[in-house]
């Protein structure tokens, strides 16, 4: 918006078009003949009421001459402006100054549009005003366009798919930068590209199915799951939201948001599993816990004590079980939660793995499995949390031993490596399979999901043991080859000091 004197050229004009308001066009000047073509023109008195408006003016109006005439601009008003903008107008135009400025205005049948304009004010010689001349040009085009490019560069920064679809032909006339992407990699383009299309799997028919409430009005969105093809002609499943949008100035439109799930898919799959196999990891101890019991109380063993104790003995097993897995769920809520405390103090490495493979003694008379203790230095001393090092040794010995084959063989390394303190956990089990390996530090997912897994967990063990170990500024990597075995191995900050006395000393 600018304010400027008044232009002697268009003092020049005023008259002539004040002729032509009162019919007379004889010696009309080319000059007014070729804005009164071009712009939409109109005058107003000192009242601010109209007295003449051009051909194109009411066209673009939508109102009849004689209705605007003797009416203010204030009839063409639109909400776009608040009241502090005309006050400014208004007080360009009473200092004897032009103002030029864009302004929203609606037409009769309530559409907007956009002009330039530029309101010139004439005054008497006695210094009042006693009129003014307002020159307007449609730039509702312009506007629509910037409006457009705003959208598609806000668009263009959003990770999902965008697509713009006409309701009429369903051709999409734009593809945000994502979808554009997705495109290429596919050798298409956005030439003749229909909103069904780019959905695998779903007709025409059935798109103008969901279409058809939002058209009506019956509904202000839809959202469906379906699939997209991939360059490797795989599926990708997606979450599709389609909305019918009316942009001020604009037809309508299609916005079809859509959404990669595949993640959220695996997160189902996930909890599923995790019921799945917690309620099974519940259901085998306390199957065995009720039967012991229910042996006893019934006192079938009453004569024979030394079995009476080995049904107890079992009910114990069962119930240390239990509180392991209850102990694990624990864990992983305060994992995502961030309530995971540590009790830092000097530890020494050797006594935490003496530990750790006395109390994985219980598998070892089932299997068969031989725990080996490989240590290179007699002071592996680290500043760590002894239960939570404790446990990450239990996590990896546990697996190690229950996915070794009978009669198998579990490794375990430690050596100081610089600064650090490296530890190795080897096994010569089942391995885990190649496709599976990113998965493996996923909480609630196992390399063996079936109802017929060989070994029992709920899957949040090596979650856990990343978890510590990265608290304690470690990291904690996986290796394993299919029906060879697998390698898990981490490291420790090195730390000199006094060793502590740990949980369960005498």
């Amino acid at each position: 918006m600018t304010g400027r004197m008044v232009d002697p050229d268009l003092a020049t004009l005023f008259p002539t078009i004040i002729r032509r308001s009162a019919g007379v066009g004889a010696g009309e000047s080319f000059l007014a003949y070729a804005l009164d073509q071009h712009a939409l023109v109109s005058v107003a008195d000192a009242d601010e009421k109209i007295i003449y408006v051009n051909d194109l003016f009411a066209e673009i109006s939508g109102y009849a001459k004689d209705e605007l005439i003797g009416q203010t601009h204030r009839i063409l008003r639109s909400e776009e402006h608040p009241q502090a903008f005309y006050d400014a107008l208004w007080a360009t135009i009473s200092s004897g100054k032009t103002w030029s400025g864009e302004i929203k205005h609606i037409r009769k049948n309530g559409e907007p549009y956009w002009v330039k304009a530029t309101v010139v004010p004439f005054f008497s010689p006695s210094g009042r005003p006693e009129k003014f001349l307002s020159i307007h040009t449609d730039i509702t085009d312009v506007k629509q366009a910037e409006a457009q490019l705003q959208r598609q560069m806000s668009f263009d920064l959003i990770k999902d798919e965008i697509y713009l679809f006409w309701p009429d032909t369903l051709k999409v006339f734009y593809v945000n930068r994502s979808g554009r992407i997705r495109l290429r990699s596919l050798g298409s383009t956005m030439t003749n590209l229909t909103s069904f299309k780019m959905l695998h799997g779903v007709s025409e028919q059935a798109l103008c199915d969901r279409l058809a409430p939002l058209i009506s009005g019956g509904r202000k969105w839809t959202t469906f799951e379906a699939e997209q093809m991939r360059r490797d002609g795989r599926t990708t499943p997606v979450e599709v939201t389609i909305q019918l949008i009316r942009p001020a100035d604009e037809n309508p439109r299609f916005l079809a948001h859509v959404r990669n799930i595949s993640q959220r898919k695996q997160a189902e799959v996930a909890k599923q599993q995790f019921v799945a196999n917690v309620s099974h990891e519940l259901r085998t101890p306390l199957t065995a816990i009720k039967g012991a019991f229910g042996l006893i109380k019934t006192g079938v063993q009453r004569k024979t004590p030394e079995q009476a104790g080995q049904l107890a003995e079992m009910g114990l097993k069962n119930t240390a079980r239990l509180e392991g897995l209850i102990e694990n769920l624990l864990d992983m809520e305060r994992i995502a939660t961030g309530r995971m405390t540590s009790n830092l103090a000097t530890v020494d490495l050797c006594r935490v793995i003496e530990a750790a493979v006395s109390d994985i003694a219980s598998y070892k008379p089932a299997k068969g499995v031989q725990v080996r203790v490989q240590v290179a230095d007699d002071l592996l001393h680290v500043k760590a949390d002894v239960v939570g090092l404790s446990k990450v040794f239990g996590i990896l010995l546990s697996n190690a031993v229950k996915f070794s084959h009978d009669g198998g063989e579990v490794t375990v390394h430690a050596h100081r490596d610089g600064a650090r303190v490296s530890v190795r956990v080897i096994d010569t089990g089942v391995g885990i399979p190649k496709h599976f390996l990113p998965q493996m530090f996923t909480p609630f997912t196992q390399a063996d999901s079936s109802d017929t897994r060989r070994s029992d967990g709920a899957g949040v063990g090596l979650a856990i043991a990343r978890s510590i170990v990265e608290e304690h500024g470690g990291s904690i990597e996986l290796r394993s080859v299919e029906g060879e075995g697998t390698e898990v191995s981490f490291y420790l900050i090195a730390h000199i000091g006094t060793v502590s006395e740990h949980p369960g000393d005498s």
